[in-house]
């Protein structure tokens, strides 16, 4: 099940507070070296979909604007700029930017202004921007794609991290609307109930929490008080149901394949597809079973078995990412075995990270595919309380 292509040994290095606290000072001090006024930030050779100068809160410059800010407020660093003169060329070059993208129309959280937006408010709150936000998740109401990078359970998020900043009703109000749809095109399968993709001219299953189940279930489970007691119910009931159904079990732990029915002999095992991803959408869950608890411990056991990915530190589909299983499984087992395991994995991802800077004389910046996403994780690890970006936090 474990495809070893796909994953490196995990460095033989005992936990440092003080490695740690390095690294994260070295990942940001390259960030400010390396920002422009005008152009952001370049763009890295490994993103290759990511335009250069991207805006987007995935690969661009929102999520590395809200990752230095997020990482000063939390206390990881004193060094910060104020980003808040460039926010109008930002927000400017974004709406450009994803007109171009498969789907303007919509409120994407990822790639959109919706998602710049959120940024900006945490930076330079005003009435008008949360009215641009309120407008673009409204949109995705009546639109077809329902997943969470560009669609529906994005804009959902949205509004749970709105309503934190704001405390307007008018979330809560688009949220309720906006879950009736999800939960109400939830369709049952061999497989369980599963929301079937229409995404870049295919139709398919997803599982994992970018595009698929574990994603559109995210923001039902950020936004628990706003559901009512039938909508608790069928999450809590078809959540374990529908993992149980598509889990592949192997001595190595329990794995999911990126989609249903997916027959490929090796799992990815990473957050965007497999079970690093499914243990951080749902080790928060707010309801229990033996069955579902045994299956996210497994899927740990399994991210362990795997060891750290190749592919390099990263959130999406880097070591750093794999780390929050653990951090996640130590704050809802206390078993301490799972904090020593995200602690390994984050020595090797300093390592990783380290090394890939040094060969290409800069770092990677993005917040999913990027440094400053692990300098997250690497706070995360010294403070032992996971907040997965965007997901958890905004």
């Amino acid at each position: 099940m474990i495809d070893p292509a796909r994953h490196a040994p995990l460095r033989p290095l005992a936990w440092e507070p003080r490695v740690v606290e390095s690294a994260i000072a070295e990942i940001v001090a390259d960030a400010i070296e390396y920002f422009d006024d005008d152009r952001f930030w370049s763009v890295h050779p490994q993103d290759e979909q990511a335009l250069e100068g991207e805006t987007s809160l995935y690969f661009g410059a929102a999520g590395m604007v809200w990752a230095l800010d997020y990482l000063a407020r939390v206390g990881a660093t004193r060094r910060v700029l104020d980003f808040r003169p460039v926010l109008p060329v930002l927000m400017a070059a974004n709406k450009a930017e994803f007109s171009a993208r498969g789907y303007p129309e919509h409120g994407s959280l990822l790639f959109g202004d919706m998602g710049a937006a959120i940024v900006a408010m945490r930076l330079a709150p005003s009435a008008p921007l949360a009215d641009l936000i309120h407008q673009r998740a409204s949109a995705n109401t009546d639109l077809p794609i329902r997943e969470l990078m560009w669609g529906l359970p994005g804009s959902m998020l949205a509004c749970v991290h709105m309503d934190e900043m704001t405390g307007e009703e008018r979330w809560q109000s688009l949220f309720v609307t906006q879950a009736l749809r999800l939960l109400g095109e939830l369709e049952m399968s061999e497989v369980g109930p599963l929301w079937t993709q229409d995404l870049y001219g295919r139709r398919v299953r997803y599982l994992g929490p970018v595009h698929g189940f574990a994603g559109n279930m995210i923001p039902l489970m950020r936004g628990w008080r706003w559901l009512n007691d039938a909508q608790r119910d069928r999450v809590g009931a078809v959540v374990p149901q529908t993992l149980a159904a598509n889990a592949r079990l192997s001595t190595d732990g329990t794995a999911w394949m990126p989609a249903a029915g997916d027959d490929r002999p090796y799992a990815l095992c990473q957050h965007c597809h497999g079970s690093p991803g499914m243990v951080t959408a749902f080790a928060d869950a707010p309801f229990s079973s033996p069955e579902f608890e045994n299956l996210l411990i497994e899927a740990g056991r399994f991210t362990w078995a795997a060891g750290p990915l190749a592919k390099g530190s990263n959130l999406c589909h880097g070591t750093g990412g794999n780390g929050y299983t653990f951090l996640k499984l130590y704050r809802r087992t206390n078993n301490p075995v799972w904090l020593e395991r995200a602690r390994a994995f984050a020595m090797t991802a300093i390592v990783q990270c380290r090394e890939a800077r040094e060969k290409l004389g800069r770092g990677r910046f993005s917040l999913w595919t990027g440094d400053v996403g692990l300098a997250i994780y690497l706070w995360d690890c010294l403070a032992v309380e996971p907040h997965f970006p965007t997901i958890d936090v905004m």
